[in-house]
């Protein structure tokens, strides 16, 4: 006997949450998928009752986890209520992935979260979705999730978009340190612009030490700063200020993950940026960029079992 051909992977429903109400949607609409929302009901105590409104045979979870503690119980929630009405193929697109760094136990006793966290996530779905994750020593998504199907994007394709539509002229696209490095370069070369990076040493959430490369001429140049992932700021703001320290021309702030408060937006904005873009995967007040179509490519390829 010889196994039946797969055919494409085609969800039947995109299953959102209120917040994320938007991109799910568009996601759904791109997949040519229905649309339900997930309900939610907190009780006093912080459990967590979750409702899934219809039933599907294959199925996508939109959820970008970037407040995990509550959003990943959410979705193993859905997930377990999904499979008792007899989903049988569930894909999380989580567009910001958390639990990832930590990969290796760097003191006695820490815990290996990407191990933990990805250990439950590959008991409760199929397939996996993620844009720009911080995988350092692990070599796929895949490995996370025990060699089931995982994809992980990455969000230069949208910057570059969103980039292309300015007169970048002898712009420079510049990442923080050596782990940009993959970004700032699928950025810069479809655009035919310079690129670099600088040198980071972190001794703390917020304290950060930079170095520029000395053989760039920063002069009056535009420089685009390109991170997968802007939280504290501190990186950011840093650059900037050896940016102005060095005579740069404007500068601009680009972001995967804009996972920032307004403490940081307006602290980036007095230091001198001229203006701060993210990708919509995270909704924030920079969004100006969406992950739907990188998505929506990458799972192209995808096969149903």
């Amino acid at each position: 006997m010889t196994n039946a051909p797969s055919i494409p992977w085609r969800p039947e429903v995109v299953f959102g949450f209120a917040d994320e109400r938007a991109q799910a949607q568009t996601l759904a609409a791109k997949l040519n998928a229905a649309y339900a929302e997930i309900e939610v009901h907190q009780f006093p105590d912080q459990e967590l009752k979750v409702r899934v409104p219809v039933q599907a045979a294959c199925a996508v979870i939109y959820r970008p986890l970037h407040h995990p503690n509550a959003k990943l119980i959410e979705v193993l929630l859905a997930a377990g209520a999904l499979r008792d009405m007899g989903c049988r193929d569930i894909a999380l697109i989580a567009p910001y992935l958390p639990y990832m760094r930590q990969d290796i136990a760097f003191q006695p006793g820490e815990a290996v979260s990407q191990r933990i966290i990805g250990g439950m996530l590959t008991q409760a779905f199929d397939r996996f979705v993620a844009v720009d994750p911080h995988l350092h020593r692990t070599p796929t998504l895949e490995a996370v999730f025990g060699g089931k199907p995982a994809l992980a994007l990455s969000g230069a394709a949208a910057i570059a978009k969103h980039m292309a539509a300015a007169d970048l002229g002898n712009t420079l696209v510049l990442g923080p340190d050596e782990e940009s490095a993959p970004l700032v370069r699928r950025i810069a070369e479809p655009l035919r612009l310079d690129w670099t990076t600088g040198l980071k040493q972190r001794f703390g959430d917020h304290d950060v030490r930079i170095t520029l490369p000395e053989s760039v001429g920063w002069t009056k140049r535009p420089v685009v700063i390109a991170d997968d992932v802007i939280s504290s700021g501190g990186t950011a703001v840093a650059l900037v200020n050896l940016l102005r320290e060095r005579g740069a021309g404007p500068i601009d702030v680009y972001a995967t993950h804009a996972l920032f408060g307004d403490t940081v937006h307006d602290a980036l904005l007095e230091a001198g940026v001229r203006r701060i873009v993210s990708c919509d995967g995270i909704p924030h007040r920079t969004n100006a960029m969406s992950v739907v179509d990188v998505i929506v490519e990458g799972v192209a390829a995808w096969r149903s079992r």
